[in-house]
């Protein structure tokens, strides 16, 4: 059988349909690891599936809490990067760094938890590590006060809105 007699036989009836899928999934798995290999990180995007991250009471947990616990005044918050957090469905595209500051949006692993954590960097420890908050929490949780390098992909350096329902809605039907 010819080339091209066997690529019209794949692209045809229910094998078509089954080749499609499958060649789709192969190019984006490709795609990601592609992007992961340029961007340093092996996770390069993820999708935002808490309210951590949102802005609805900013003023209480976010502005004054800051101020109260690390004295930052409001123009120092405000120059952070991704300053308005972002929401459910988002996804951010991440980078791996060598260093991380205060203001910054990472992506960390946590032992015991199944998906990755995206908390801003609220300080910096004398050791090194990092300590990181949701913006939309009203206090840190247990493991955020001890954030280790090892534990972090990277940074997010910006927020493509909505495309993260894909990976949402996938992960519900596939029950993951």
């Amino acid at each position: 059988m010819g080339m091209r007699k066997l690529w019209k036989r794949l692209n045809e009836g229910w094998i078509g349909i089954v080749f499609q899928v499958a060649l789709g999934i192969l190019i984006a798995y490709l795609a990601y690891n592609f992007l992961g290999f340029i961007l340093k990180t092996p996770t390069p995007l993820v999708a935002v599936v808490s309210t951590s991250m949102q802005h609805d009471n900013a003023e209480f947990t976010h502005y004054r809490w800051l101020q109260e616990k690390f004295g930052y005044n409001r123009s120092y918050i405000d120059s952070w990067p991704i300053s308005k957090g972002f929401y459910i469905g988002d996804m951010p595209v991440i980078i791996g760094l060598d260093e991380y500051k205060i203001g910054e949006v990472i992506v960390y692993k946590v032992g015991g938890i199944p998906h990755p954590i995206i908390h801003r960097i609220v300080a910096v420890n004398e050791d090194g590590s990092y300590q990181t908050k949701g913006d939309n929490n009203p206090s840190q949780l247990a493991y955020e006060y001890k954030v280790e390098k090892s534990q972090i992909y990277g940074k997010i350096v910006f927020v493509i809105p909505k495309l993260g329902w894909f990976k949402i809605i996938a992960n519900r039907i596939l029950g993951i």
